[in-house]
């Protein structure tokens, strides 16, 4: 057997190990879910969850809470308010919000925060993803607007599917706006996927860009698309100056 067809043999075996490799490499998209594996430990210390970001987009001021270091802080299962209004965390997923301990009080700052997870996608397949956020919100997957919501924090709305292939990635953002009042106005988000049998991702990676919302939603518009790998250049919300 001459050297050019060693290689060609090596190769050959080489990309047939490829996809195994990639697959133990990777893990379930729902451990992407906020609070993902720390309802156990969400007592009341200081949790950080390590695959999500969350950024203040636009505010009249600085939320009392100050400006987000980036770091999206769970909200601890035995706070008290606003447990009773929103959903409880459970062992599947927990809330987060942009300062640690949780604003419960006013705030008349009127901020829109974005929450931000990215990923790649280790196999291709169906991907589902439902949310919550006090108060009201737009949620994309690499720019494209999957779902809009006022108020849901006391109830999942239905979950949303998108496509992922195979080594693309994604960005999900949950931009959430926080209505102003002068009292009892806590705001947070949080996020569960679902998936096909198979589909495993692997992540988070550094985020490039940051984006404006252009308006509050109102209502809900929620819509079921597949969704293609999509650049996120082609965002088509103002950027900050």
């Amino acid at each position: 057997m001459n050297t050019r067809s060693i290689r060609s043999l090596v190769t050959i075996f080489s990309l047939a190990l490829a996809p195994l490799s990639l697959a133990q490499a990777g893990q379930n998209i729902s451990s992407l879910d906020t609070g993902a594996g720390q309802y156990a430990a969400n007592t009341g210390a200081q949790l950080i969850d390590p695959n999500w970001s969350v950024t203040l987009l636009s505010s009249t001021g600085i939320p009392p809470g100050g400006i987000p270091n980036g770091d999206a802080y769970l909200v601890p299962n035995n706070i008290g308010f606003p447990f009773g209004y929103w959903v409880d965390n459970d062992t599947t997923s927990s809330w987060v919000s942009y300062s640690y301990p949780l604003q419960t009080g006013g705030d008349l700052t009127g901020g829109w925060y974005q929450y931000q997870v990215t990923f790649t996608a280790q196999a291709s397949g169906q991907a589902g993803v439902r949310w919550l956020s006090d108060n009201d919100d737009d949620l994309y997957v690499n720019g494209v607007l999957l779902g809009s919501n006022s108020g849901t924090f006391a109830a999942w709305n239905s979950p949303v599917n998108f496509s992922l292939v195979s080594g693309h990635s994604y960005t999900v953002d949950l931009d959430v706006y926080n209505l102003p009042q002068s009292y009892g106005n806590p705001t947070g988000a949080r996020v569960e996927f679902s998936g096909d049998e198979g589909v495993e991702v692997s992540g988070p990676e550094a985020v490039q860009f940051r984006s404006v919302p252009d308006a509050p939603s109102r209502g809900v518009a929620l819509v079921l698309l597949v969704l293609p790998f999509v650049a996120a250049g082609s965002r088509r919300r103002r950027q900050i100056a």
